[in-house]
């Protein structure tokens, strides 16, 4: 985050090297590929092959997003012609491990070109070559008002080769600490204001990481790869609310909060001929256990103990996938059969507790708190690509997927579907500097498996009921990229969506049999459409006589319709992003080695709609950011970079409505307005000190 996003002008090339074995590149590709040679990325110093990646002018690295599965080609980053095989230890985690001086070229191409089913639009291939041991470092610690400082941040990353072994591994430190303090008022639904709170939350943690690759390839072309990802993550916090009703006596409240967590994941693959083509088997298995905990406390104006509840979490979940993919040349394109089974599953208990007068915690019954959830998953997909013209190319896949869910505890129950999914897209090489791509595709989600169970928020007084029946959205999705090189000025690219989706995950009312009443959670609420446009790009000011000067902006906007399930009017989909942005200029000063640079960071969202609520987060104003940077400090390059000097505020509303007239009638937003609470907390400036270095 405010990393200060980097780019430079756009260049034409052709390959420097023929494709070897372990590139898997076609000649189309090498013929259609804009290619960054090291030399290009001189005046940006990069440590690792993350640097370079981005500040390619008018490219970024996709999101990844929790994929279902493993499944095809998602993130459009490839590393020698090929994808990583893994998921917590992705193109980026894997990129970030690779040196600079490694890297002899970056390949940008279409995606629909590869035979990579899955791929769209921009993708960059990082051709590597290690031979001996090199590596980078960087530590960052970090001061924040009011606040502990952050020490222990950094990473450390080496690759080498021996023979026809090659290894890349890396370790992260993360400590942080964060907070943020600021007022809130309650008013009742005339306007009237009913309590007025000064509130806060300050908290600290580490998440260290480990990540790993080992690749073997022999003379005759086979390739193994095995990674490794092992991670840990601990916090605590504390919030703190100091309330002063209207009518009645001041009081406090502290919201005490824990949260551990281990987990790893290991994947492995071999590629080898086999027959008339090429046989690639993937495997990956990641666990994961965590255990989290709120203990809420009120406390009256002489410090007596007014309540208290506490809920604790303790659950587990796994993933293990089995995947085979065949390619081969036939009807003058790349054909290629793929067969994936997964199993998944969380294991969840909750407890909630009532403190006594004695101070001691008592159980409460959750009803479909505590329960183990499963999910065992087979797909099959045919995927084609060809060339069609000089100009045009395509890809395409036809598959589906049988699923289990399977649910143990109160709400037991199992059940089976069978979805067809699958896409096509075309790639228009308009021009050399001009190039569209287009897809359409029909898209299974993934479900987090933690709406099948109840859950508890005591900061907000929330009950959210579990829901047996949930099944995964699914999408109709018709995309463009178009990609526009300007020359000597950049690069920019426009990116448009739109999503036609059924069984849309969000919330509804629940009634279960431990909640009769029913209650709010998270359900499928029938169909929507969405719809986004993402612009990004460089422009450089060198012809116009600023050397060095280069503007780098990446804007998305999305919005959707959906008919609520309670009033049955059109809204957008709960918690769904509405905006995200970042732009910044970057000086490179002329013959020095000093770089200054600045910029600014927006996100809105869209509101939460619970059946008994509506909730609202923002920032405002837009977060700025701004770095001072020499490129070599003794061999190294030292960043020092100030954050949120204009004293953004994190903002949040909640419009809370009436129970119905019968005892145990839940909250409903038609019942008429309770209250509204709306806070803004301040979290102050950041400063950061980057240094980085190679081995």
């Amino acid at each position: 985050m405010f990393s200060g996003a980097e780019a430079a002008g756009a260049q034409e090339a052709a390959p420097a090297t023929a494709p070897t074995s372990s590139e898997t590149a076609s000649a189309e590709v090498g013929r259609l590929a804009q290619v960054y040679e090291p030399a290009f990325f001189a005046r940006f110093a990069p440590k690792s092959a993350l640097d370079m990646v981005g500040n390619i002018p008018g490219f970024d690295i996709s999101r990844s997003e929790g994929e279902r599965g493993f499944g095809q080609a998602s993130q459009n980053v490839l590393i020698n012609g090929r994808r990583v095989s893994g998921k917590s230890n992705d193109a980026t985690t894997a990129l970030q491990r690779i040196a600079a001086d490694t890297v002899l070229r970056i390949e940008i191409v279409d995606g629909a070109t590869l035979n990579i089913p899955g791929l769209s639009g921009q993708v960059a291939n990082v051709i590597a070559a290690t031979d001996a041991l090199s590596g980078s470092w960087h530590v960052q610690p970090e001061l924040r008002e009011n606040l502990q400082p952050s020490w222990y941040n950094g990473s450390l990353s080496a690759n080498g080769k021996t023979g026809g072994w090659s290894w890349s591994a890396a370790v992260n430190a993360r400590e942080f600490h964060n907070g943020h303090d600021g007022p809130t008022l309650v008013t009742n639904a005339a306007g009237v204001v009913t309590d007025v709170r000064r509130e806060g939350f300050h908290g600290a943690g580490e998440e260290p990481d480990l990540n790993a690759t080992v690749t073997y390839e022999t003379l005759a072309g086979s390739i193994a790869n095995v990674n490794l990802s092992l991670r840990s993550f601990n916090f605590v916090g504390r919030e703190d609310s100091f309330r002063n009703p209207a009518a009645g006596a001041p009081e406090s409240r502290f919201a005490f909060i824990g949260e551990d967590e281990i987990g790893g994941e290991i994947g492995a693959d071999l590629e080898f001929d086999l027959g008339p083509g090429r046989l690639k088997l993937i495997a990956l298995q990641s666990y994961e256990d965590e255990d989290e905990g709120v203990t809420l406390e009120r406390y009256g104006a002489a410090g007596q103990a007014l309540s208290g509840e506490r809920v604790q979490v303790a659950g587990e979940e796994g993933e293990s996938i089995g995947r085979a993919e065949y390619g081969f040349r036939a009807f003058g394109g790349d054909l290629q059969l793929a067969a994936e089974g997964a199993f998944n599953f969380i294991d969840v208990a909750t407890e909630l507790a009532e403190r006594e007068p004695d101070g001691s915690y008592l159980s409460v019954p959750l009803p479909d708190g505590t329960a183990r959830v499963e999910e065992r998953r087979a797909e099959t997909n045919i995927s084609y690509s060809r060339k069609l013209s000089d100009a045009w190319s395509l890809q395409s896949s036809l598959g589906g997927e049988y699923s289990e869910l399977t649910q143990t505890g109160a709400a037991g129950q199992t059940r089976e579907f069978v979805r067809p999914k699958g896409f096509l897209s075309l790639v228009w090489k308009a021009s050399d500097t001009l190039d569209v791509s287009l897809k359409g595709e029909r898209k299974v989600g993934q479900l987090d498996f933690g709406d099948f169970l109840s859950s508890v928020n005591l900061q907000n007084d929330l009950v959210s009921g579990g829901n047996a029946d949930l099944v995964p959205q699914q999408s109709w999705i018709a995309s463009t990229e178009i990609n526009r090189k300007l020359g000597k000025w950049g690069a920019v690219k426009l990116s448009l969506a739109a999503e036609a989706i059924e069984d849309v995950v969000d919330q509804k009312l629940i009634i279960t049999p431990g909640n009769p009443g029913g209650v709010s959670g998270v359900g499928n609420i029938g169909k929507a459409s969405a719809w986004s446009a993402q612009l990004s790009g460089t422009i450089n000011f060198d012809p116009l006589g600023f050397k060095g000067l280069q503007l780098t902006f990446n804007s998305r906007w999305e919005d959707s319709a959906v008919d609520d399930p309670l009033t049955g009017i059109s809204r957008e989909i709960s918690r769904s992003d509405k905006f995200v942005g970042d732009a910044s200029v970057r000086w490179d000063v002329p013959d020095t080695q000093w770089t200054l640079g600045a910029g600014i960071e927006e996100y809105q969202g869209t509101p939460g709609y619970r059946l008994d609520q509506i909730g609202r987060n923002w920032t405002a104003p837009s977060t700025n950011f701004f770095w001072i940077e020499n490129k070599d400090v003794f061999g190294m390059k030292v960043r020092l970079m100030a954050v949120n000097l204009n004293d953004t505020s994190e903002n949040a509303r909640r419009e809370v409505y009436l129970p119905g007239p019968n005892p145990g009638d839940p909250r409903l937003r038609t019942n008429g307005l309770d209250f509204t609470e709306e806070g803004h907390r301040t979290f102050g400036p950041i400063v950061r000190l980057r240094v980085s270095g190679t081995f």
